[in-house]
């Protein structure tokens, strides 16, 4: 019998690369800070870099002093915004007044991003900044880019710190690289920054709409269920996975993870977390990587079996039920 966190022998060169998802996920799960200061000079760092980290050529044209005031405010409903193909960029959040929050939309301007800031302090429920495309109608499109800082009503100790990206540059053979490596390594350097990280991954196959991992998902769990439990439980596994000091400790520590064989790269983080790399190329996470990867994790899931979604997206998942191997070793 295989025991948990081993895999089965395959052949790599027999396996195609896959095929990505339409959109891919980085996430970063803290403690959030109380102090509003605090909050927003922890969010203020996230918007900045993740954008300069993420947008690659999508951010070609955008700086700080871009106004986009004018086209915001010469059009209403559906009317273009602009030429095609020319950026835009907007925010989104919830503005606190008198105890009661109202959604706010607006353009990029240097105003509209020192309200935005301002408004960090007090620490709002979601906050996202967007760039994009504008399509063949003038209005915005693929590709995109969404950089924002979420937190829970049900789970006030988290922050999470999201940046959401179209693939296409994962899609095309002259990019990929470059763009695995601007992901990988500025990522890497978010987590090595915090101290500790409670969860992280970079997945392809989260929902972004809902924020769930597929796991949670497939598992019919809210995130008020998996939030308050990260000492002790990922939210789920991917192409690159950060677990928390508990739960690198209950799987082992580092090195049980190494002799796992389930892992590209598999290293210590300040604090006591580990950072896993499941391949060295993201196209190679595979269905036989995928599974592997299942089963090192297997003792820090939550128990049962996924059931798979209604979607055109592929899940990443072994759809097996974690207890099914540690009840077996």
């Amino acid at each position: 019998m295989t025991p948990a966190g081993a895999f089965e022998e395959y052949d790599v060169a027999a396996e195609p690369d896959i095929r990505m998802n339409s959109s891919l996920r980085a996430e970063i799960n803290l403690r959030c800070p109380s102090d509003g200061r605090a909050y927003r000079e922890l969010a203020e760092c996230w918007f900045t870099r993740a954008v300069a980290a993420f947008a690659g050529p999508l951010g070609e044209g955008f700086h700080h002093d871009l106004d986009l005031t004018e086209p915001a405010l010469s059009t209403d409903g559906d009317a273009p915004l602009g030429a095609p193909g020319t950026l835009w960029a907007d925010f989104v959040y919830y503005r606190a007044r008198r105890g009661r929050a109202r959604l706010v939309q607006t353009h990029w301007s240097p105003g509209n991003w020192q309200r935005f800031r301002e408004e960090l302090e007090n620490r709002p429920a979601d906050a996202q900044l967007e760039l994009s495309l504008l399509g063949a109608d003038g209005r915005p499109d693929e590709p995109w880019l969404a950089v924002s800082v979420k937190r829970e009503n049900q789970a006030p100790d988290v922050v999470s710190l999201v940046a959401i990206r179209t693939t296409e540059e994962f899609q095309d053979p002259a990019t990929v690289e470059e763009a695995q490596r601007r992901w990988e390594s500025s990522f890497r350097s978010f987590v090595e920054r915090y101290d500790p990280v409670w969860y992280a991954n970079i997945a392809d196959d989260s929902k972004h709409t809902t924020g769930r991992t597929a796991l949670e998902d497939g598992l019919g769990l809210l995130l008020e269920d998996t939030l308050p439990e990260l000492g002790s439980t990922l939210r789920g596994y991917a192409w690159v996975t950060v677990c928390s000091p508990g739960v690198t400790a209950a799987l082992g520590g580092v090195p049980a993870l190494r002799a796992s064989g389930a892992f590209a790269e598999v290293a210590a983080l300040p604090g006591g977390g580990a950072w896993l790399k499941a391949t060295d190329r993201v196209l190679a996470y595979t269905d036989s990587r995928v599974r592997a990867v299942f089963r090192a994790l297997a003792p820090a899931l939550p128990p049962g079996k996924p059931t798979p979604s209604l979607t055109w997206e592929t899940p990443r998942l072994a759809f097996q039920d974690p207890d099914d191997l540690t009840d077996a070793t």
